[in-house]
């Protein structure tokens, strides 16, 4: 592996840890969701990539946070929520590869009823979705500014990178 490539590498992994150092010094309650936004947005294959990523983690957040509000709303049942967790699961698999923009939509309405599952997601939905929502604009700013300086070659030549 070429000198580039290790300080591409390195870049990649302190801006993530750049990120999660963010999320602690905000005291979030749930500080993993801006790294793992800053990674997913990072994993672009150029700076434009990057960009659309991002816009399409942002708006398909929202859009998911839309339509888990309107079903949470609706006081499901556990068995209901066994049973779309297990749909939504193979409707992610299904989507990842072919539309991010989409599939963000189906990954955000199911990480929600993974990790809030419970009385917790019909008691605090606003706030929930709220600090869902400022977490992933975190994180996918971050990831847009680290993503830029990655394929940036006058800033990777000014950090001696190349």
């Amino acid at each position: 592996m070429e000198l580039s490539q290790y300080c591409r590498i390195s870049h990649f992994w302190t801006h993530h840890a750049f990120s999660l150092a963010v999320a602690f010094s905000l005291n979030i309650e749930k500080p993993y969701w801006i790294p793992i936004s800053c990674l997913a947005v990072m994993q672009g294959s150029s700076s434009k990539h990057i960009w659309l990523r991002a816009t399409q983690r942002i708006t398909g957040t929202l859009v998911g946070l839309g339509i888990t509000w309107l079903i949470a709303s609706g006081n499901p049942t556990p068995l209901i929520m066994v049973i779309s967790i297990t749909l939504l699961q193979v409707i992610v698999e299904f989507l990842v590869v072919r539309n991010y923009a989409i599939a963000v939509v189906f990954i955000t309405i199911l990480t929600i009823f993974l990790s809030e599952s419970g009385k917790q997601l019909t008691q605090d939905t606003n706030e929930i979705f709220f600090a869902r929502m400022i977490d992933i604009f975190i994180g996918s700013v971050i990831g847009m500014i680290g993503g830029w300086i990655l394929y940036n070659a006058k800033l990777l030549h000014h950090a001696r990178c190349n």
